[in-house]
């Protein structure tokens, strides 16, 4: 059996104010500062839930985190509750979501003194009801945390990795399990705060009301995706406790670096 490794929660870095159907965990783990930001809201006909990994190493990564984290849920509030006449156009969404990652971009250059000095990754599921009907879901998706689908007890991975080693996978010449073990996989090709001002991929999948989605920083795929795909925990799935397992699971099999999970039950 495994030994147990004792790990410093971080609840101030979940801010999920009772969002039904939503269950984050964040562990400071095996480092000194918590980078990751958890964050989710319902906005009444659209809910958010986003997830963003600080730069490891960069200046205020903790703070760049929080900042795009928290920007993006309020950006979308907003422009709901502006723009709910025009929300059932994809485009006019796609476009109002990059919109939002320049403002993102803005405020991590701002708090850090420049683009290239700090940085996070933002994964963030959106999801549209028709009064209590399950409609679509746009995935906005900038660095290598992830997003997986929920299906029948197995996690399928829908975004890509910005990095080096995500861009080796997608030309074959490596898998999605071998990432951890490759040489680059920490190495990011896009995040808010970069020089370039990254865009986001952006994707709009159709909902039912048994739709799942599972959010992770790399510090949780990296030990827990294999050969055989994402580890998960025993059923109930959608649940703190699962979200909370997943976290701890994380640290136990090796990882070193944070860890934070955001589970999305859409028909709870």
């Amino acid at each position: 059996s495994r030994t147990k490794v004792k790990c410093r929660m971080s609840e101030s870095r979940v801010d999920n104010p009772g969002v039904r159907g939503m269950y984050g965990s964040s562990l400071c783990g095996k480092r000194e500062v918590d980078e990751d930001f958890v964050a989710c809201r319902d906005f009444g006909g659209v809910s958010i839930a986003v997830l963003c990994d600080g730069m490891g190493g960069a200046e205020s990564g903790d703070e760049s985190s929080k900042i795009a984290a928290r920007g993006f849920v309020k950006a979308i509030g907003s422009l709901h509750a502006k723009g709910a006449k025009s929300w059932s156009s994809e485009g006019w969404r796609h476009k109002a979501y990059g919109k939002m990652v320049a403002m993102c971009h803005d405020a991590v250059n701002r708090m850090s003194g420049g683009p290239g000095r700090s940085g996070t990754t933002l994964t963030a599921v959106i999801s549209t009801f028709e009064g209590t009907i399950p409609s679509f879901a746009d995935i906005v998706h900038i660095g290598d945390s992830r997003c997986y689908i929920l299906e029948d007890g197995v996690a399928r991975l829908v975004t890509n990795d910005h990095s080096v080693t995500g861009d080796m996978q997608r030309a074959g010449y490596i898998e999605v399990h071998e990432i951890p073990e490759t040489s680059g996989n920490n190495v990011l090709t896009r995040n808010i705060g970069d020089e370039k001002r990254s865009e986001a991929e952006i994707l709009t999948i159709d909902l039912d009301s048994s739709s799942k989605f599972l959010l992770c920083c790399d510090g949780v795929w990296d030990p827990l995706h294999g050969r055989d795909g994402l580890w998960l925990p025993e059923q109930p799935l959608c649940s703190q406790e699962s979200a909370d397992r997943m976290t701890s699971e994380a640290i136990e099999r090796g990882s070193t670096d944070n860890c934070s999970v955001l589970i999305v039950e859409i028909g709870a």
